[in-house]
């Protein structure tokens, strides 16, 4: 079995490496394994070399560009001109490394496309599934429907911050550290969450974001571009944040109701159908148009097991007396039943 040091791929990222070692490097990476360790070694050499962030995009439209544009038309004049062999010759050989460097470069772009797969554990919920997910550093988390999770796979519980990115709603049991070495949940709302150790919940959707803290201690952090905004929170309480940026904090009766969702349970108290519809659209990927603004703002009490939006919705048709007709294109249009 092939084996690789340390040293021959920092000299490979270099760019230093011959053509038998790039071999060798190839058919190392034939186990995916080594897939995992040469991007483990790959971040590390980026850390000690940082190398200067190049537009990719760019680059990568100019070279397929110059590539459409000058080899097809270099290799057509190969056919062509039978009469100078000496020239076709170069171009056929130029025209063969030319292909070679395509082949390279498209490998290239593939493996790095492959590098946040590899560097970052992801998790992802369909609709309608819940995921139980045991973090390296012993903390749990629970993922609802509809939402993403990812944290790096090396040395996760050893970094001097433990970082995991949501997109989603997820409810987390983190673990204290002796050295009380910080956990950070970071989400695409503008939002993070910094913790000690601690039971919570955060919620980081398109309409907004929220933090409900069950026991200890968490900060919460409202970025705006390069200013950061803290809320301290104590047991009990929840922060919100709402697209326009206006953030509120208040304390609940009932955390549990937050994390009903894992038990594919839903928990209204003199909630809006129209919250109901946001909930069963992020959950289930149903979306619901409410054909006034009456209905919309009618309450439901309650607590209610569902697990597919045809048993939510049926009940909220016996509750509210609704009727509902699909449109074409799969939402679901509410109206009242009159007698």
């Amino acid at each position: 079995m092939t084996t690789l040091s340390k040293n021959i791929l920092f000299e490979h990222f270099a760019g230093r490496t011959s053509p038998l070692q790039k071999k060798m490097i190839a058919d190392w990476l034939q186990n995916p394994e080594n897939k995992e360790v040469y991007y483990k070694w790959l971040e590390d050499y980026e850390n000690e070399f940082p190398q200067i962030m190049a537009d990719k995009e760019s680059a990568k439209a100019f070279f397929f560009q110059k590539i459409h544009s000058e080899t097809i038309t270099d290799f057509e004049v190969i056919l062509e001109e039978e009469s100078a062999p000496e020239k076709s010759i170069w171009q056929l050989t130029w025209f063969k490394w030319t292909s070679a460097a395509v082949i390279f470069m498209v490998s290239g772009l593939t493996l790095y496309l492959q590098k946040d797969q590899l560097i970052y554990q992801n998790y992802h919920t369909a609709y309608g599934e819940t995921q139980s997910i045991n973090l390296p550093d012993g903390s749990k988390v629970t993922l609802n429907a509809n939402s993403t999770l990812k944290h790096k796979r090396f040395n996760f519980e050893k970094e001097a911050t433990r970082e995991v990115f949501l997109d989603g709603e997820a409810e987390f049991s983190v673990k204290h550290k002796t050295d009380n070495q910080r956990f950070i949940v970071r989400t695409s709302q503008k939002l993070e969450v910094e913790v000690l150790g601690t039971e919570f919940s955060v919620f980081a959707r398109n309409r907004g974001s929220k933090v409900v803290l069950s026991k200890g201690k968490v900060k919460v952090n409202f970025l705006n571009g390069t200013s950061k905004r803290s809320v301290m929170m104590k047991p009990g309480d929840l922060v919100s944040l709402d697209k326009t940026g206006k953030t509120e904090i208040k304390a609940v009766k009932n955390v549990k109701s937050y994390t009903a969702w894992k038990a594919h349970r839903f928990v209204f108290d003199d909630t809006s159908l129209e919250e109901i519809s946001y909930q069963i659209s992020e959950t289930f990927g149903v979306q619901i148009k409410i054909n006034s603004e009456e209905l919309a703002n009618r309450t439901v009490t309650g607590t209610f097991s569902a697990d597919k939006a045809d048993d939510l919705i049926s009940i909220l048709q016996e509750l509210l007396g609704l009727q509902y007709q699909k449109n074409e294109d799969g939402t679901l249009v509410l109206s009242e039943v009159y007698e």
